[in-house]
């Protein structure tokens, strides 16, 4: 019987998924297989019966899908099969002749690929690690994560040397008194994707590394918040005083949910009008009725937030980039590794095994690929080590250290000046008749 193989893609997609195919399908052809393609996952190898939902790719050029951009070429899927759907896809593969399935996904596709296997335990199933949100235990980190971040770290510098050109020094007349303050203090609210742990949220702290890859505290983003560290109110509103205080700006981050210190529950969860679940159970944060924490956080910053160095303006952004922090921008290391999980999949049905997923482990620098059982991905998480981060103001050195490789280094976000100017000298005639501004009155909520 001729080695047939059929590989799919599931989940959201990152940049580099297609390389993982990529991967998959250069070594499938050096060693003999024929490679075959499910669209949309097993949500079209359920409807196979449909023309083209199931495509021969063992003549295909894999660098068709290295050079496809974003997103997943085969397309992907969120579906969550039950019983007889297995039982359906099982009889489809038979039919097909398939003696070898490769799924590229997150936790919830390797716990499809293990429910596929309860009906079709003849038929070896690999399954290759991908996920932006880099939640998955065992590995040591996912392929997609490092393009998120360099993306986010990137968008980050540029936003803050926009939106930060507003800030301003005045002179206000406060209670017959003339005080020199801030007439604008910019703030930028700046959402994340992860539903359930804050690797890119902590991830964006990469943009405070300088040219060397060490920490510069009071470089932005200034505040993290992610779900690891439950979240207070009075907590952030008072650490966004002290950081506007002393710098007249702030630059946050926040995960697309945060854990209430009060009640230990998702603030989605509280704060959210309409729930709204995938069919795995995953609250969907990115839709146009969702709860968005930047804009909440945002909102937070406009009616409670009261700082003396201000007597004018705190004008703040929420951003929430969403699908747009996985699919502009691509890390090369990150789509090296991809291609070396794709392939490690096609080697693990080699030596004869199945019910394994491919993962990363990291050594003395260097990073290769090594299996695990499928259980140990399936509907599992790994949250962020407390021990990488430093409270709200975000990761330690040593998250720096781990991971920074994966965005290209130090040098691969922008290196912009700190414009360090020398003030003229101020003539008598200015300084004994400065423009005054009277402060506005305190706004109501």
């Amino acid at each position: 019987m001729a080695k047939r193989v059929i590989i799919g893609e599931s989940g959201g997609p990152t940049p580099v998924i297609d390389w993982e195919v990529a991967g998959a399908l250069s070594q499938g052809q050096e060693k003999g297989w024929e490679v075959y393609g499910m669209r949309n996952g097993l949500e079209g190898l359920l409807n196979a019966n449909i023309p083209g939902n199931i495509v021969d790719l063992t003549e295909m050029d894999a660098q068709s899908f290295v050079f496809n951009g974003p997103g997943a070429g085969l397309g992907t899927t969120r579906i969550k099969p039950t019983k007889e759907e297995y039982k359906r896809i099982a009889q489809n593969l038979k039919h097909l002749r398939i003696n070898a399935i490769i799924y590229f996904g997150g936790n919830d596709s390797a716990d499809q690929l293990k429910g596929l296997k309860d009906f079709a335990d003849d038929i070896a199933a690999i399954h290759g690690i991908k996920t932006v949100d880099n939640d998955l235990p065992v590995t040591h980190h996912c392929p997609g994560f490092g393009s998120a971040a360099l993306y986010n770290a990137t968008a980050l510098k540029n936003v803050h040397n926009d939106f930060t050109s507003y800030k301003v020094k005045a002179n206000f007349e406060i209670d017959g008194k003339i005080v020199q303050g801030y007439g604008t203090a910019p703030v930028i609210i700046y959402q994340v994707m992860g539903r359930k742990a804050g690797w890119l949220a902590q991830a964006a702290g990469l943009a405070k590394s300088d040219a060397k890859g060490d920490l510069c505290p009071d470089r932005p983003p200034h505040i993290i918040l992610s779900k690891e560290v439950p979240f207070s109110v009075d907590e952030f509103l008072d650490k966004a005083d002290e950081v506007i205080s002393r710098l007249g700006e702030v630059c946050v981050i926040v995960q697309e949910d945060l854990t209430d210190a009060k009640t230990g529950k998702g603030l989605a969860e509280i704060k959210a009008e309409n729930v709204v679940l995938d069919p795995h159970g995953n609250i969907q944060h990115g839709r146009a009725g969702s709860f968005q924490p930047a804009v909440y956080i945002a909102g937070l910053i406009s009616t409670k937030l009261r700082v003396g160095t201000v007597p004018g303006e705190i004008k703040e952004a929420a951003l929430v980039p969403q699908h747009i922090q996985r699919s502009c921008m691509m890390s090369n290391v990150d789509a090296a590794e991809a291609y070396k999980v794709g392939a490690a999949c096609i080697d693990a049905l080699e030596q004869g095994l199945t019910g394994k997923s491919v993962i990363l482990k990291r050594d003395t620098g260097k990073t290769y690929t090594d299996l695990t059982a499928l259980e140990n991905i399936a509907k599992q998480e790994r949250n962020v080590p407390l021990e990488y981060i430093n409270g709200l103001e975000g990761p330690t050195q040593d998250f720096i250290d781990e991971f920074l490789y994966l965005i290209e280094g130090p040098m691969g976000i922008p290196r912009y000046s700190h414009m360090k100017f020398k003030p003229v000298e101020i003539p008598r005639a200015i300084a004994s008749n400065p423009y005054v501004k009277k402060r506005e009155p305190e706004r109501t909520t």
